[in-house]
Order: structure tokens, then C-alpha cells, then sequence
């Protein structure tokens, strides 16, 4: 039985009430759902609910699938309207809002010392491409949510244009309109913001949390990255390692900042600069 024919298949088991079946279908695809929603949302726990909610939409949806299109498109398709749909309903971050979760941190022996525990982990070293990824998924946080879900499906996830106006439910007019906006917008963020993409960036981040690491866990050198296309080869590229637990204590208490806009976005922590 070829690929297509076991796909269909387990459709048509599915439709009629196996869960085993569809729980077959859902497995080779749930990496890159899990992907795609965490690369629009970021928040660990966030991204973990909009999954299932995609997963039970999937499921009690699979009656409407037509076949038209693979079925890891479609349930994909669903996880990113759903991860739309989460972002709209929740304020918009600032672009700068890891320099006022930094300034925070400087002065507070709670929340720094939150880093310091996850640098004391055994299973930490610092890997500077995940951070970037981090910081993308951050940044973008700042964006109107059907601009970032264009973004993200077209120069992260890769998908074709075609594949990502159907996914998103537009035009092909409409998904080039939010994606050259989504664009504009990050390369504008990220030459004021980030110091890997502008010498004038305001973010030292990077820097500064490999400064504070271990020696023996400081990583290797920095990518070259001149513009935002490298920015996004990077967190293409890139996957979940030993940075993660370090990264959930950063995504909640950044949401718990952004929810009421707390800290400063002018850089006064000193994170990442020279001393000498």
C-alpha cells in the first residue's frame, strides 16, 4: 500500500470514529504543527494549549477533510488559524520588550536570580542560534497576528505561497500584502533593536547572556548575520536544546510584563556591554 492510499485509509477510518486512526495520521505531523505554533506564540504552556485546541478542531472537523490536499497541510492549516486566533484576543508585546524584561532582571534579586538557576542547570550551555530563534519568536510577538502567521509560514516554515494563502484562508494577493508588511516591519525592529543585525542596536542580549555563562558552556562563535533573511535561515534551522528551560522562565515572565507593560524599552541593565 502506498503512501497516499494508507493516508486515505486511515481518513476513512478516522471519519468513522477511530481514534487510533487519526492519532496515526496526526503522528508524522506533529513536530511541524508544534513548530509553527510555537514559532507564532512562543509561550511554552501557550503554544501546549493552542496544540490540543488545533488537534480536538482537527478531530471534530475530519468529516469536512476532502482530500484535497494532504492531510499534514490541512491539520497545519488549523493550528495556524487557531494560533491566530489566540494572538488577537491577547495584547500585542512591545518590540523591545526583552530590554525591559533585562532592566527588570538588573534590579531585582528574584528575577535574576530565575537566570542564574537555569544557568546552574547541568544540562545548560549557551547555543546562541536558539536564542536568536527565541528572540524571533519574541520580536514577533509585536506584530499584527495575520501579518506574523504569513511571516512565519512563508520565511520560517517554508512553505510555498500557494501552500500558506490556503493554510491562512486568503488570496495570494492578500498573503504577499501581510507578508511584505510582516517583513518591512522586523528588518525596521530588528536595525534599531539588535545588536548581531545593527553595530546601533539597542539589544546586547546575545552578548550578555553568553558573557554570564560558564566557560565551559559559553558555545560557539556568533552566526554572521547582516540582515533579517540570515535571521531567518537561522531560526529555520534551529531546534530545541539545551537553552530551553532558561527560555520558559523568559516567556512567562515576559508575558507577565507585556500583559501590563511593565520596565523601561530605553536600555539601562547594561546586558551584553563592555565594562572595560
Amino acid at each position: 500500500m502506498s503512501e497516499q492510499e494508507l493516508e486515505k485509509s486511515l481518513v476513512q477510518r478516522a471519519k468513522s470514529g477511530d481514534a487510533e486512526a487519526f492519532q496515526e495520521l496526526v503522528g508524522p505531523s506533529k513536530s511541524r504543527l508544534y513548530s509553527v505554533v510555537q514559532k507564532m506564540i512562543g509561550h511554552p504552556e501557550d503554544t501546549d494549549d493552542v496544540v490540543q485546541e488545533a488537534l480536538a478542531k482537527a478531530w471534530n472537523g475530519i468529516g469536512s477533510f476532502k482530500g484535497q490536499a494532504r492531510f499534514s497541510t490541512w491539520v497545519v492549516s488549523i493550528a495556524s488559524r487557531a494560533a491566530v486566533d489566540f494572538l488577537r484576543a491577547q495584547k500585542r508585546w512591545r518590540a523591545e520588550s526583552q530590554v525591559a524584561y533585562a532592566n527588570l532582571c538588573a534590579n531585582s534579586e528574584d528575577l535574576s536570580g530565575e537566570v542564574m538557576a537555569s544557568y546552574a542547570s547541568p544540562e545548560f550551555s549557551y547555543e546562541v542560534r536558539e536564542h536568536i530563534a527565541y528572540c524571533f519568536s519574541c520580536v514577533g510577538r509585536s506584530l499584527p497576528p495575520d501579518e506574523l502567521a504569513a511571516l512565519v509560514l512563508r520565511d520560517v516554515v517554508g512553505m510555498s505561497a500557494r501552500e500558506a494563502a490556503a493554510a491562512l484562508g486568503v488570496s495570494d494577493s492578500v498573503l504577499r500584502h501581510r507578508l511584505t508588511a510582516a517583513r518591512s516591519v522586523m528588518q525596521e525592529q530588528y536595525e534599531g533593536l539588535c545588536a548581531l543585525v545593527s553595530k546601533k542596536g539597542i539589544c546586547h542580549q546575545c552578548k550578555g547572556l553568553q558573557m554570564i555563562a560558564p566557560d565551559d558552556v559559553k558555545g560557539g562563535p556568533f552566526p554572521d548575520i547582516a540582515d533579517f533573511a540570515d535571521r531567518c535561515a537561522v531560526v529555520r534551522d534551529c531546534g530545541t536544546t539545551s537553552m530551553q528551560e532558561l527560555h520558559k522562565v523568559f516567556w512567562r515572565r515576559t508575558k507577565e510584563i507585556e500583559d501590563v507593560g511593565l520596565g523601561s524599552t530605553e536600555p539601562d541593565s547594561g546586558c551584553g556591554e563592555d565594562t572595560e
